[in-house]
């Protein structure tokens, strides 16, 4: 009986309701023809200025919307807060948020008191570290600006943001951090913690080899550098989000670390003479997931080009948490010193080559942009898996250019086409599209075959597409 229970789950149709669906991973990809997923890269919009045309500088602990004014919170250990309407253009306000390192702020959709609904998590310490005082603080917030502590969450050194987000399908609040492996050279990870209220205590699990930072032993990895990577490196960041304007998609701009050594790298040249630090190249790639727990990135590839050696952001880019996004665009933040980590220049010959070292920059994405099924000038095709729905029109997010062009087919569950919308009925799509409506005819009602089970089939031509979603 429990084969049966097994292949019965395993044919049960995917249910995707009215919510947009994103072509992350393979999970609407049943069977496919010279289809390719692909990380598409952000676009570099350049450094950002405040109102008196003074370039920001310094970590960048997140970035919220709240309500339509973009706050900007700059800096590892006293934040200064700077605020946008667009996104693109900040103001300095003024206002500080001291105390504390590695303060990372959090917007909290969930908890239903006004008082709290900005959450602060910042680390206390001083040397040597006591793990009866020092670790993760939390404080709470009407405004996001004046902060009420409640007292210590995790007794750990993390050396790294905690990126608190509220998860609605678990109806929990999930926690990504560094989480260190003291038995490999490559030492971090990216750690998942799990919790039903922030500002209380988070579990873990305690060891009898506990040390200073948060370790591997103490909670779920979730990500880390596997055989596919350099084999010196890690990951540095996670700047982890639950996306909000599709179902079921989880992203991470990762900063992977390419550790350099001084018997693979003896000409670079410390900035403390022989003082060998934790030197190396930065740069920022995705990872996805359906659930925060099984991860993919979907190609090796930088998410936005690392700078050339004559420019303010070369080897060194950290993503920022938190996604602000404006009509059919989004834009992202990071941080770069133009420098190394721990601060020395790949060669000296550079070491004067960039008029401007360090900022935060802006990087743009289309809505839904970041991985598409993808075929080439000669065509593809993909299908679904059996899927149910609600609604009474498909809308896609695909962008076939100019020369480019596809076509949708309604299948019923054994694969055959629906009379009314195979390929032939299908009127061609062709151009850049956030939004766009398939016409079967000149009609696009689908509504009769809501709840009914089906499978979608999509020819492809110098196509890429991101998702597809059934609308009222």
């Amino acid at each position: 009986m429990l084969w049966l229970c097994a292949l019965y789950l395993a044919a049960a149709p995917l249910d995707v309701s009215d919510q947009k669906q994103l072509f992350i991973d393979r999970k609407f990809i049943a069977d496919s023809d010279r289809i390719e997923l692909l990380t598409n890269q952000s676009q570099k919009l350049g450094a950002i200025e405040d109102q008196d045309g003074n370039r920001l500088q310094g970590h960048v602990s997140r970035v919220i919307d709240d309500q339509g004014t973009v706050r900007l919170y700059l800096g590892a250990d006293s934040v200064e807060v700077y605020e946008s309407q667009d996104g693109l253009r900040f103001k300095r306000t003024g206002t500080h948020i001291s105390g504390g390192g590695f303060t990372t702020l959090f917007l909290d959709p969930h908890d239903p008191d006004p008082a709290r609904r900005y959450k602060r998590f910042h680390l206390a310490f001083s040397p040597p570290f006591d793990p009866e005082k020092h670790g993760v603080f939390a404080s709470y917030s009407a405004d996001g600006v004046n902060f009420t502590e409640v007292g210590r969450v995790l007794p750990f050194f993390t050396d790294n943001p905690t990126i608190v987000q509220w998860d609605p399908r678990l109806g929990k609040y999930i926690i990504n951090t560094r989480a260190f492996d003291y038995t490999s050279e490559n030492q971090r990870r990216i750690g998942r913690i799990v919790t039903d209220d922030p500002l209380k205590p988070w579990p873990y699990r305690k060891t009898d080899h506990d040390k200073m930072f948060l370790g591997i032993d103490n909670v779920d990895v979730v990500l880390s550098a596997d055989g596919e990577d350099d084999p010196h490196s890690d990951i540095y960041y996670s700047a982890s989000t639950i996306y909000p304007w599709a179902a079921d998609v989880q992203l991470m701009f990762t900063s992977q670390f390419r550790h350099f050594d001084p018997k693979r790298h003896p000409f670079i040249q410390p900035p403390t003479p022989d003082r060998w630090e934790d030197f190396g190249m930065l740069e920022v790639q995705l990872a996805v997931s359906r659930d925060g727990v099984r991860w993919e990135r979907p190609s090796r590839e930088p998410y936005f080009p690392t700078g050339l050696a004559d420019e303010w952001d070369r080897w060194y880019a950290v993503m920022a948490p938190g996604i602000v996004r404006r009509g059919n665009y989004l834009y992202q933040y990071y941080n770069s010193s133009g420098r190394l980590h721990d601060s020395a220049v790949v060669r000296q010959e550079y070491a004067d080559s960039a008029k401007v070292l360090g900022g935060v920059g802006i990087v743009r994405q289309r809505l839904d942009g970041f991985v598409s099924a993808d075929a080439d000038f000669k065509g593809g095709t993909l299908r679904t898996p059996p899927i149910t729905f609600k609604g009474n029109n498909l809308r896609l997010n695909i962008d076939t250019g100019s020369m480019g062009t596809a076509y949708v087919e309604i299948q019923d569950e054994a694969g055959q086409p629906i009379p009314g919308f195979t390929l032939a009925d299908c009127e061609e799509i062709g151009g850049n599209f956030i939004d766009q409506r398939v016409y079967w005819k000149g009609k696009s009602d689908v509504s009769f075959l809501a709840g009914k089970t089906v499978r979608l089939r999509f020819n492809l031509k110098r196509a890429k597409l991101f998702a597809f979603q059934f609308l009222q």
